[in-house]
């Protein structure tokens, strides 16, 4: 587990929240060009990078859904002087989520023929998501990281994690992939927190088959991308 020396051990390790900021802020990074690169009508190759579009998005959703739920309720309850910063939390999440919808509008039909309408489309919207989502996470990290690490308990800090396991993907490979996009960067005390919280079959499960279908997998979805 990510541990802060300084910090007390009956408070929560927000620093935890940082692990997912850097798996979305590199694929909402690298998403905006391979979208760019398929050529018309390519559905051959707009499938698996629409398919893991939208993996990405139910992910990003499925996060600030379990902030504005669980998270911001509380500091507005205990830390009423931050109530300004908890409304821009809310109108950029607002933003962020009008960017997915407006990306799923198109993402159906270009992952099934590949237009290059549809690609622009997506790629108009995602260019506008990944400076909204960059804006975002600097905030959050900069000042409501260390207002959640003073305010909510480990319980309460816990109940997003969870939220994430209940509303997250249902498949197999969805589930393995999101491991992998969370584990890609992490550090090794990062990697360790992540591993900790996996249910003891799914650690098995990750190192047996898991490392290895998500580095295929990243091999396709970033075939142009050079990485």
């Amino acid at each position: 587990m990510l541990i802060n020396s300084a910090s007390p051990v009956d408070k929560p390790e927000t620093e935890q929240m940082v692990v997912i900021h850097q798996a979305l802020r590199r694929e909402f990074t690298l998403l905006p060009a391979l979208v760019a690169a398929v050529s018309d009508n390519d559905a051959v190759r707009a499938r698996p990078i629409g398919e893991h579009l939208a993996l990405v998005l139910d992910m990003l959703h499925g996060h600030h859904e379990a902030e504005d739920e669980l998270l911001w309720p509380l500091l507005r309850q205990r830390v009423p002087l931050c109530k300004e910063l908890i409304d821009v939390m809310e109108q950029q999440h607002q933003v962020v989520a009008d960017a997915i919808h407006a990306i799923q509008a198109s993402l159906p039909a270009w992952t099934a023929h590949g237009s290059a309408a549809d690609r622009d489309r997506i790629g108009a919207a995602l260019r506008g998501l990944n400076a909204a989502l960059t804006e975002h996470l600097d905030l959050e990290e900069q000042e409501i990281l260390p207002l959640l690490h003073e305010h909510v308990t480990v319980p309460e800090w816990l109940a997003p994690q969870h939220h994430a396991v209940e509303h997250g993907p249902k498949s197999l490979s969805g589930r393995l992939t999101i491991a992998g996009l969370v584990l890609e960067d992490a550090t090794p005390p990062q990697r360790a927190w992540f591993m900790s919280v996996l249910p003891p079959p799914a650690r098995v499960l990750w190192r047996l088959v898991g490392a290895r279908r998500y580095a295929a997998h990243v091999r396709e979805v970033r075939a142009v991308a050079g990485r």
